[in-house]
């Protein structure tokens, strides 16, 4: 409703502000004062100036903040049967949904970069304390680089680039052997 109202206040100034100016310009052309409501200003041109400025402004105004229709961004790739495609937001969903398989990931945003006849994939992840990063990469781009194959049928998938933005939690607590404190601990301390 809120949205709605707004549009209507901005319509209804659009059409006022272009009917005022339009009066202006009419009312200074030189058939125009005999029917105008407004008083002919003493100087035609400035009058002529301010109305159609205030039309311009109007039209400006339409042009730049009418709503727009976003361009969806595809992937389209050959198949034995056509051409596919698929939005990169789906892609990107779909990637995400893979995170969901690893413990030790806590969010996964994925971007995707396509070029001419390959796709490269950015990973930005948050892991957990305690995930041993090198592992964690080398599965998660194999397991990323499969599923993009077989579930969305992408073959060429360039590089899959990984970048741990955030490690969350708490460390775990240090593990005690047979009552006695963990032996890397005492090394530790001083």
């Amino acid at each position: 409703m809120k949205r709605f109202l707004h549009l209507l206040a901005g319509v209804s100034i659009w059409i006022s502000f272009v009917g005022v100016g339009g009066a202006f310009v009419y009312a200074n052309l030189p058939f125009g004062h005999a029917v105008c409501v407004l008083e002919p200003s003493a100087n035609r041109w400035m009058g002529l100036g301010i109305g159609a400025l205030m039309v311009l402004v109007s039209l400006l105004h339409l042009f730049t903040f009418a709503p727009r229709r976003k361009k969806t961004k595809t992937i389209s790739f050959d198949t034995e049967g056509g051409i596919v495609s698929i939005s990169v937001n789906a892609v990107c969903d779909f990637i995400q949904k893979l995170g969901d398989e690893f413990e030790s990931v806590k969010n996964i945003d994925p971007k995707l970069h396509s070029e001419k006849d390959m796709v490269s994939i950015e990973l930005n992840l948050k892991v957990r304390t305690g995930t041993r990063i090198p592992e964690l990469s080398a599965q998660l781009q194999n397991r990323v680089r499969e599923s993009v194959r077989e579930g969305l049928g992408i073959v060429d998938v360039h590089e899959i680039k990984i970048n741990i933005s955030e490690i969350v939690g708490n460390p775990p607590p240090p593990i005690e052997l047979d009552g006695e404190k963990d032996p890397d601990e005492s090394t530790h301390q001083r």
